[in-house]
C-alpha cells in the first residue's frame, strides 16, 4: 500500500548522514561497559528482572551497531569493532557464552563487563557476530535470550521477516507481554509493505487488551482500524488513546484528527478526490508522533531524534521541528548531542 510505504518513507528520511570523527577509542569502551555494568547491578540488586536485563542488553545492541555504521565502514575501522567486540557478545547471546561469538573457549565464565577488553579480538563485523549467533540459534533454537537480541538488530539492519520470525520464536518460548506483541506486529507489517494481516491485527488487538497504558500499539491498531473502514472498532482505541494523554504530548493533536476521521467515516479508500491528503496526513502523522511519543516516554538514540527532527520538519515546518530539536538536545549528551546539533544546522534550525 502506497499510503503506508509513504508513511514508512518519512520517518527513514534521516537515517542517513556523513560519518562522525573517531571518538578516542577507550573512552568509548569505557562508556559502553559502564552500561553493561549497570544492567549487571541492577540485576544483582533486584531492581531488574532476568527478561528486563535481557531487553535493555538487546537495546544496547542496537547502540553499538549505530555506533559501527556512524563510524563508517570503508576504513579501518579499529574503533568501532574494538568497541563492537567488548559488548555484542554478552548482548547478543547471553547465557550461550562468548565461545559461540568470539570462537575461543580459553576465556573464563565469569559476566563480559567484568573482563579486560584487550583479551577479546577487534576484527569481527557486526554481521559476523550476528552471523555466528545465528548459527548457534540453529543448534539451540530453544534459548529465547537469543532471540531476543536478535529480533531489534534485524528491525535495525531492515530485515523484518527475520524480525518477525525471531519475535515469533520469543513468543512461542514465553509468555506472551504485550510490548512482545505489539514488536511482532510491528515487524510483521514493515515485512509485508506496511499492509496488515490478519494475525497482525489479532497480535495487536491482545497488545492493547494486555496493557492499559500502552500508546504505541493503540496508535498502530486505531491507525490501521481506520485506515482499513473499520470505523466502530477505531474509535474507541482513539479515545482510550487520548484519555491517556496529560495535556502536553506532542501525539494529541495527531489522534485527535484521526479519532475524527474515524468518527466521519473517513479513511484512505473512502476518501473522494477534493481530499486525497486528509487520511495520509492522519497516518503520517500517526506514526510521526507515535515516534516522538516514545522518545519523550523512553528516550532514545540520535538517529532517533534525528528521524523525527526531519520528519517534522517536513510535515510541520521549522518550528515544530526547533520544538523537537530542544527536546532531543536536552536528552542526548557527548557525540550524540552533537550530531543532532550538526543535522540542525544543515536543516537551517
Amino acid at each position: 500500500m502506497l499510503l503506508a510505504l509513504a508513511c514508512v518513507g518519512v520517518l527513514l528520511a534521516g537515517l542517513r548522514r556523513a560519518p562522525k570523527p573517531q571518538a578516542e577509542t577507550g573512552a568509548e569502551r569505557a562508556f559502553f561497559r559502564s552500561q553493561l555494568e549497570g544492567i549487571d547491578r541492577d540485576v544483582e540488586g533486584g531492581r531488574m528482572s532476568a527478561t528486563e536485563a535481557e531487553a535493555a542488553r538487546a537495546e544496547l545492541a542496537r547502540e553499538v551497531i549505530r555506533h559501527e555504521k556512524e563510524t563508517g565502514h570503508g576504513r579501518a575501522g579499529a574503533n568501532g569493532r574494538i568497541v563492537l567486540m567488548a559488548v555484542l557478545p554478552v548482548l547478543v547471546v547471553g547465557s550461550l557464552g562468548l565461545y559461540a561469538v568470539i570462537g575461543r573457549a580459553d576465556l573464563p565464565a565469569q559476566p563480559l563487563s567484568t573482563r579486560e577488553i584487550a583479551t577479546l579480538p577487534g576484527q569481527m563485523s557486526v554481521d559476523e557476530a550476528v552471523a555466528r549467533v545465528e548459527a548457534q540459534m540453529a543448534e539451540t533454537p530453544g534459548d529465547v535470550r537469543g532471540w531476543l537480541v536478535l529480533a531489534p538488530i534485524y528491525m535495525t539492519q531492515e530485515r523484518y521477516g527475520e524480525a518477525a520470525n525471531a519475535w515469533r520464536r520469543v513468543l512461542e518460548l514465553e509468555p506472551p507481554t504485550s510490548t512482545r506483541q505489539t514488536n511482532l506486529a510491528e515487524a510483521m507489517i514493515m515485512a509485508n509493505g506496511g499492509e496488515s494481516t490478519p494475525e497482525s491485527m489479532a497480535l495487536l488487538r491482545e497488545a492493547v487488551a494486555g496493557d492499559p497504558l500502552g500508546v504505541r500499539q493503540r496508535f498502530y491498531l486505531a491507525g490501521q482500524l481506520t485506515d482499513s473502514g473499520e470505523f466502530a472498532e477505531a474509535i474507541p482505541i482513539w479515545e482510550e488513546l487520548l484519555a491517556l494523554a496529560e495535556g502536553s504530548e506532542p501525539w494529541i493533536e495527531t489522534a485527535g484528527n484521526g479519532l475524527a476521521a474515524a468518527q466521519a467515516g473517513l479513511a484512505s479508500t473512502a476518501l473522494d478526490a477534493s481530499s486525497p491528503d486528509a487520511t495520509l496526513d492522519v497516518m503520517i502523522r500517526g506514526m510521526v508522533d507515535g515516534l516522538a511519543a516514545r522518545l519523550a516516554g523512553e528516550g532514545g538514540s540520535a538517529d532517533e531524534w534525528m528521524q523525527l527532527v526531519r520528519s517534522r520538519q517536513q510535515l510541520d515546518g521549522d518550528a515544530a521541528a526547533r520544538e523537537d530539536l530542544a527536546r532531543g538536545l536536552d536528552a542526548l549528551e557527548g557525540d550524540d548531542r552533537l550530531a543532532l546539533e550538526d543535522l540542525a544546522r544543515e536543516l537551517e534550525l
